[in-house]
């Protein structure tokens, strides 16, 4: 029959799961519209190449047609559309240190969450180059606009970044203060 309360735990745990796959998507896929070269997150070593599934598929490769008008507008147009990022549960501040548990294991690299704030310059300038020895992302969670997230991608150097809201990691991870780090046992600053 299982512990009392076990099922819960599982269904929380699994929605966790989702919806941390979902917002490590999101970091993964947003610094491509930058047009950054792709990199491997992660390889389990089972990875197939794509070209004989698509073959056997029937796919047909069109031609290419750089004549015509990009279907995507180029990431700095976004940006300009992109009035502000928010996250309203999470403010700048002290955060103290959590123990993560079983979803920072399922982590496919460290995630920092950082706003446009002082607060989260200093702490990126400070923290950059052991950042950037993890492989960590990062997710500007709070920001005025492009001027904002563009300060912060100066600071960031060559870490992928990415802007959008905190709220689903906030809620999923207990958080309330930024600058953190997420890794695979503790979120700490």
């Amino acid at each position: 029959r299982g512990l009392p309360g076990a099922g819960a735990a599982l269904v929380r745990e699994a929605r966790l799961m989702r919806r941390l796959t979902a917002t490590l998507f999101l970091c993964a896929v947003l610094p491509a519209f930058a047009a950054t070269p792709l990199k491997v997150l992660y390889d389990s070593g089972d990875t197939l190449p794509l070209a004989p599934l698509l073959e056997a598929s029937g796919f047909v490769e069109e031609p290419d047609n750089a004549d015509l008008p990009p279907i995507a507008p180029p990431m700095e147009a976004v940006l300009q559309q992109q009035v502000t990022v928010r996250s309203p549960s999470l403010i700048p501040g002290a955060q103290p240190r959590i123990q993560v548990g079983a979803a920072g294991a399922h982590l496919p690299r460290p995630i920092f969450l950082v706003g446009a704030d002082e607060l989260s310059l200093r702490w990126l300038t400070k923290h950059r180059i052991r950042l950037s020895t993890l492989g960590a992302a990062g997710l500007v969670v709070e920001a005025d606009g492009v001027t904002d997230v563009l300060k912060v991608k100066r600071v960031a150097g060559d870490l992928p970044l990415a802007a959008g809201s905190g709220e689903m990691l906030a809620e999923q991870f207990g958080l309330r203060h930024y600058p953190v780090l997420i890794g695979p046992e503790w979120i700490e600053q």
